[in-house]
């Protein structure tokens, strides 16, 4: 039954705690144990917050959209966050950031931390303002059948060169 509450919620929901049958107040996820072999939870760490008080919370990054630089094999889609940290009332939450990736057109192109837009009330962590980079478009890389068959071509452009032994060189220079 937990599986399915915090499959909906995850860590950045809130929770309507119950006890008894009478309503204790809202909660946060903090961590879930699971058993590693049968992935049944073991235990599940709760905390209560007090709603008139900022908090700070994970929030995940989704990805959305299609970047055209990916689509015409331009570069690659380097996604480097997949959470950021905020501080805001309980009730101002976001359950998740959704990114948008369809204007990143060009090998170089970015989305950073202070380009997403954030409901109000709520702040980034001044870490993740200052230096998350959300995603970017990298050039691609060489593979390695490329590689291979650059060596061949340059040993076979020097093919039939033979370096003179040591031995020889210093006969003939005497």
């Amino acid at each position: 039954m937990f599986n399915k509450l915090f499959d909906k919620v995850g860590y950045s929901n809130l929770i309507d705690l119950s006890v008894d049958d009478k309503k204790s107040g809202r909660a946060l996820v903090k961590e879930v144990q699971t058993d590693p072999l049968s992935q049944e939870v073991i235990s599940v760490s709760l905390y209560q917050v007090d709603m008139t008080k900022p908090i700070m919370a994970d929030i995940p990054v989704v990805i959305t959209g299609e970047s055209p630089a990916v689509k015409n094999n331009l570069g690659l889609l380097v996604n480097q966050v997949d959470e950021l940290t905020v501080y805001c009332l309980p009730d101002d939450l976001p359950s998740e950031f959704v990114v948008d990736i369809s204007k990143l057109e060009q090998v170089g192109d970015s989305i950073h931390a202070k380009d997403i837009e954030l409901p109000k009330g709520v702040e980034l962590d001044a870490a993740d303002l200052e230096s998350s980079v959300i995603a970017y478009i990298a050039a691609p890389q060489k593979t390695l059948e490329e590689e291979a068959t650059e060596t061949e071509g340059e040993v076979a452009e020097g093919e039939g060169v033979e370096a003179a032994p040591a031995e020889e060189t210093a006969k003939a220079e005497s």
